[in-house]
């Protein structure tokens, strides 16, 4: 019996033995390190408690005594803050960015708030269609031959002949790489502009988004009455392409990540039926009155 505990014993001292050769053993034959340094040091207006980073990686939700300061991490700089009268814990942000979770330690109370982006959209050099000062402007990313786009465009259709003093329309044009007529049939649309068949054109190439080629795109700008001589001179003109540059750019800083992109006076849209494309048109109509 003697034996057989002492065994036990031995037994026991050289699976020790053994595990902590192999921490040592681990130890010696480690070849990374942790290196680190403090890139930046920024200055805030209030003190901070805690922070939340959005899933992209592009803003943070910096969580202070009396605000919530919306930081871009790209821009490096506070964008917005957020006014908030209790005192909160700490702060979390939803998989999908459009809401805060505020703890509070001391009341056990936990509080939602849901953030909105609102954005500032420059018009620029982009045509209008439909009343240049309707106070509601649809401003739509779109790329002519996806077939996405070319299924919502005939709803913003609808909404200009239903809204024809109220609501406008604004193409930024994002013609994606694996389209490879998209940038030609933007050109296209923005040379028709100058000639004043701007809805026209985008009408027909929308709506033969399946077909488009150099050979195509030139026959339908013929179907739309366009003088031939004046659209080949304007298609090459380096303008437009800075215009879909401009568009391509505006897009990457909106978080733009695929087409159609919809924004209503800047909010951007997720149910791009007609009857909610309406609410939120009339919506903002209510604003305006």
């Amino acid at each position: 019996m003697k034996n057989y505990k002492l065994r036990g014993f031995v037994t026991l001292f050289i699976v020790i033995a053994a595990f902590l050769s192999t921490l040592t053993g681990l130890k010696k034959n480690t070849f990374a390190e942790v290196e680190w340094e403090v890139l930046e040091k920024i200055a805030l207006d209030d003190t901070p408690n805690d922070i939340a980073i959005s899933s992209d990686g592009r803003t943070a939700y910096i969580l202070c005594t009396n605000n919530i300061l919306i930081y871009s991490i790209q821009e490096k700089e506070v964008t917005d803050t957020i006014p908030i009268k209790a005192k909160f814990s700490q702060i979390a942000l939803s998989a999908d960015g459009e809401k805060l979770f505020l703890t509070d330690r001391k009341s056990k109370q936990l509080s939602i708030i849901k953030v909105v982006s609102i954005y500032d959209i420059e018009v620029g050099q982009s045509p209008v269609i439909g009343k240049l000062d309707a106070p509601v402007s649809i401003v739509a990313f779109l790329d002519y031959q996806c077939p996405y786009c070319a299924r919502v465009y005939p709803v913003l259709g609808q909404l200009l002949e239903k809204y024809p003093k109220d609501v406008n329309l604004i193409i930024k044009h994002y013609p994606l790489r694996m389209h490879p007529f998209a940038k030609k049939a933007s050109l296209a649309a923005l040379a028709a502009s100058k000639q004043n068949k701007y809805p026209e054109i985008t009408k027909v190439l929308m709506s033969n988004y399946k077909n488009l080629n150099d050979k195509t795109i030139r026959k339908y700008a013929e179907e739309v009455g366009l003088d031939m001589k004046g659209f080949d001179k304007d298609c090459s003109d380096p303008s437009l392409r800075r215009i879909i540059s401009q568009d391509m750019k505006l897009g990457a800083k909106m978080k733009v990540r695929g087409v159609p992109a919809l924004f209503i006076n800047g909010r951007g849209v997720k149910n791009r039926s007609f009857n909610a494309l309406s609410n939120m048109i009339e919506s903002e109509l209510k604003k305006h009155k």
